[in-house]
Parts: C-alpha cells; sequence; structure tokens
C-alpha cells in the first residue's frame, strides 16, 4: 500500500510522483545509500505509466537526489552540501555547521613558485615575489567534496608550507599564526568536466560535471592574500545566495 494519491488539481503527474519520492528523501524515509524501488515495481505500486516514473526519475537525478548505477539499480544520493556565497566562510567552517567532519588529503606543496602572468596580476605581486602552492582534496565525513588549489604570496606567511594543512583550517593558521585578517572575497562560478585525475580523486566519472569556482581573498587592507581555484561535484553541493532589490 502506497500513500501516493494522485490529484490532476495539482499539476502534471510526473510532478505529483516526483514530490512524493522527493519527499520521502527529505524525510529520512529514504537514506542515502538506499537503493530505491524498481521502475516497473513503483509504475504499479503508484498506478502511474512507467514513462512517468522514468521522468519524475530525470528530475531527481538532474537535481543530484538519485544516481544510477547501470546494472544495479538506482541509489539515493549523499545529502547536498549547503554553499552560502552571502559571507566568506572556509571549507572547515561550512561542513563543522553541517555537522559533518571535515578533513583534508595533501595533494602537493610547493615553494618559491614562479607566477605566471595571471597570478602575478590577481595577487599583485612584484617582479621578484615568490608564491606558496597547496593542493588539497577536501573531504566530509571521508567523502570527497572539492579540490582546492591555493596560491598565495610566500611572504605574507613565511613557512605556511611546514604547517599542518591536512588537519587544519587555512583560514584558522592565517588568522591564529599569522594575525592576518580575512576581509572579503571576490568570487567566480562557472561550470568544467572532470578530467581522469580530478574524477579519480574526486569520485565521480571522467567527464562529469563539476561546479567551478574561482576565489581572490583579501585582507583588511584590501590587499590580495590568496588565490583559489576550486571544483566541487555538482551533486553534492547547492550554492545560495540571499539577494536584495536595488531600488535606486
Amino acid at each position: 500500500m502506497t500513500d501516493f494519491l494522485k490529484d490532476n488539481a495539482l499539476g502534471p503527474i510526473y510532478k505529483q510522483v516526483y514530490i512524493w519520492m522527493k519527499k520521502k528523501m527529505v524525510s529520512g524515509e529514504w537514506n542515502a545509500g538506499d537503493q530505491i524501488p524498481p521502475e516497473v515495481v513503483l509504475s504499479a505500486d503508484l498506478k502511474v505509466s512507467r514513462h512517468t516514473i522514468r521522468k519524475a526519475l530525470e528530475l531527481l537525478m538532474n537535481e543530484g537526489y538519485l544516481f544510477r548505477q547501470p546494472g544495479k539499480g538506482t541509489f539515493v544520493n549523499q545529502k547536498k552540501s549547503n554553499y552560502e556565497l552571502s559571507y566568506l566562510t572556509s571549507f572547515t567552517e561550512q561542513m563543522k555547521a553541517l555537522n559533518r567532519i571535515p578533513s583534508s588529503k595533501i595533494i602537493d606543496i610547493k615553494n618559491n613558485v614562479v607566477p605566471d602572468r595571471q597570478l602575478k596580476e590577481k595577487l599583485a605581486l612584484s617582479e621578484y615575489e615568490r608564491l606558496i602552492k597547496i593542493y588539497r582534496l577536501r573531504l566530509a565525513d571521508n567523502e570527497p567534496m572539492s579540490l582546492e588549489e591555493v596560491y598565495m604570496n610566500n611572504k605574507l606567511a613565511p613557512d605556511l608550507h611546514k604547517k599542518d594543512l591536512g588537519c587544519q583550517s587555512l583560514y584558522t593558521i592565517l588568522e591564529e599564526d599569522y594575525q592576518l585578517t580575512i576581509d572579503r572575497g571576490d568570487m567566480i562560478l562557472g561550470a568544467a568536466a572532470a578530467n581522469q585525475h580530478q574524477a579519480e580523486l574526486l569520485n565521480v566519472r571522467e567527464d562529469s560535471p563539476l561546479v567551478y569556482m574561482e576565489c581572490l581573498t583579501y585582507l583588511h587592507h584590501q590587499r590580495p592574500a590568496f588565490l583559489t581555484f576550486a571544483r566541487y561535484p555538482y551533486d553534492r553541493y547547492i550554492f545560495s545566495l540571499n539577494l536584495t532589490r536595488n531600488n535606486s
């Protein structure tokens, strides 16, 4: 017996099925990792066509609530993490706010990196200033969440490469160990496809869609502090922003 009731006044049937399934996941009745019933079973139980079921499933997969494993079935995805764009927060702060355990895997750290023209301009570097490069895989509850590549003038934080960047937040290290006051960030969002290296680290398929982020972070006196390039699996994040109306 199902609790699904069709009502033509509520719009297209596939949208009603979509809402019904979504409630199952939001309420926790269907948990992350659970396999949902096959299309033929859902069609029989809900008394709708398989085409209707398929359209509802497609919507939920596009939104990242479900994923399909060929030959196995359709499964509930991990709950998406919310990336609030209204204020600047570290990855560690975001995950702790969601009661998830943040961690990092260091892929590469290099000191005295010679900047290219783009990095030199964005970070306002002189001819002979050099960078530290930090390349990390960010995880929450041991699930890969993002790949993060950070470039920073090594004069701002000498010996930063010797700090425990696998366990500590970069923001915390800069603010507490180096007494740097982080003020704001200018962010750009876009889309990219995962290459083989990124796909292996993020546990996604090659060419899977990623959210691409570039963020230039400034200190309180408006000096550029560091530049971050990050890539996020599209189905593990919701990016949200509060907007006000410009009535001028």
